[in-house]
């Protein structure tokens, strides 16, 4: 009568040969994680290690600059801007990191990961968010043109300066030695009475004056931009393929019920 109720909970099946197969249908299954599963939970364990460490120095250089927010020029929203991005990439790599732990499991069980799940819908936000960003910057050096584009990117554009602006203002002592160290007059107006043509090279006369900082700061970015475009390229990259993982391992790659012969 056991014997009888075991093959009722077994499914048999024919295999090569003639064999006879059976599939066990009990809660206690563990199901068989295909191979391909792990190497996208080792690319999970590297690629959340470097967001890690990049969200641990984003922290580092936030809590330096707001300690340090009297020298530097930056507002303060820029500050806490990037005290936001250290806390959502620390908080990605430990998503990452737990979901990688959990991958085998969850798929040798049939369970949902949300860890992975939750790190794909966010890295996915974060990437849209970055496609946003690099869009902005190529309409505002003037790349591609487009009306729409333009009035966005101004508007952001407007809002940054008018912020980087008043905290020029509030530091009149650092702004001179900017403009005496970089041989420039104000930011946007070179001449006399602008309120920010307050350097040693600043004069009434266009012609006499130095040249706006502004120009000149924009140009050293341009001139450097390779280091930055490399390294955001790259980064785009480490984030996409933790999507990429994340998603293949919560919603794509299934295990396969284990098959067993009968002797």
């Amino acid at each position: 009568r056991n014997q009888k109720t075991l093959t009722q909970n077994m499914a048999q099946r024919v295999g090569p040969g003639g064999a006879k197969l059976f599939r066990n249908k009990t809660v206690n299954t563990v199901l068989v994680v295909p191979t391909k599963a792990r190497k996208y939970r080792k690319a999970l364990y590297v690629f959340n290690f470097v967001l890690t460490g990049f969200g641990l120095t984003c922290l580092s250089l936030s809590i330096v600059m707001l300690t340090l927010k009297s020298q530097t020029f930056f507002p303060d929203w820029a500050f806490i801007t990037l005290l936001i991005i250290a806390f959502i990439v620390l908080f990605i790599g430990g998503l990452g990191g737990r979901g990688a732990v959990v991958s085998f499991k969850c798929l040798q069980h049939g369970e949902y990961n949300w860890w992975l799940m939750l790190l794909t819908l966010l890295v996915g936000v974060l990437i849209a968010a970055e496609l946003v960003a690099a869009i902005w910057a190529i309409v505002s050096w003037g790349i591609i043109a487009s009306d729409t584009a333009e009035s966005k990117s101004d508007g952001f554009t407007e809002s940054f300066e008018s912020g980087l602006n008043t905290q020029l203002t509030d530091q009149p002592e650092l702004w001179w030695d900017w403009q005496k160290t970089f041989e420039c007059c104000g930011y946007d107006n070179n001449t006399i009475p602008s309120p920010l043509a307050t350097g040693k090279y600043c004069t009434t006369d266009p012609l006499t004056s130095a040249p706006a900082c502004k120009d000149q700061l924009w140009n050293d970015v341009a001139d450097n931009s390779l280091p930055f475009a490399i390294f955001g390229i790259a980064f785009f990259a480490i984030q996409l393929t933790v999507c990429i993982s994340g998603m293949c391992l919560a919603c794509i790659i299934k295990a396969q019920e284990p098959i067993y012969r009968d002797n």
